[in-house]
């Protein structure tokens, strides 16, 4: 490749243009539609190729799609009830159908003590919140939350129940 005034040059073709009648779409009268590209490389794979790639690769069923965005908007609802205690603008009482009585405690702890990062700087506002499954009836939580201009993390732990969603751990950073 040669340079003209500091600037690289395209690469030179290297095959010759195809005729009009072996063009994509443009193929003879009578011919069959050309086949897609996905479709002929996974007809070319061996079987036990295919068969390893479904094993891996399964399909997401509604079922684990519902589940999962139930996780979320629990988590969303726990968390920002949770910073809403610790900012003093919701009594800890009202974080207990939500969470586990462990979890109450240590938020009343941390709502009443000096220890929470950025208090003076405003009120927490919730801005991101991920889930991650564990399993069926288990997720781990990570989120973000901003006070004034700083941003700030937090993780939790759900638990599915008998009686629905609770918050089972919960870690201001």
């Amino acid at each position: 490749m040669g340079t003209e005034s500091g600037f690289l040059l395209p690469a030179p073709g290297f095959e010759p243009p195809l005729p009009s009648s072996r063009r994509p779409g443009g193929g003879a009268p009578g011919c069959r539609a050309r086949v897609g590209s996905e479709s002929a490389a996974r007809a070319s794979r061996p079987a036990g190729l295919q068969r390893v790639l479904r094993s891996s690769h399964p399909a997401n069923s509604g079922r684990s799609d519902e589940r999962n965005t139930g996780a979320g908007q629990f988590a969303r609802t726990a968390l920002r009830s949770a910073l809403e205690v610790l900012d003093g603008r919701r009594p800890p009482g009202q974080l207990a159908p939500l969470a586990e009585p462990a979890v109450v405690a240590a938020v009343r702890t941390l709502a009443g003590g000096r220890g929470l990062p950025g208090r003076e700087l405003g009120t927490a506002t919730l801005t991101r919140v991920d889930v991650i499954m564990t399993g069926t009836a288990g997720g781990e939580v990570c989120a973000a939350y901003d006070r004034g201009g700083r941003h700030f993390a937090l993780a939790a732990r759900i638990v599915r129940g008998r009686s629905g969603w609770r918050l089972a751990a919960f870690r201001v950073c």
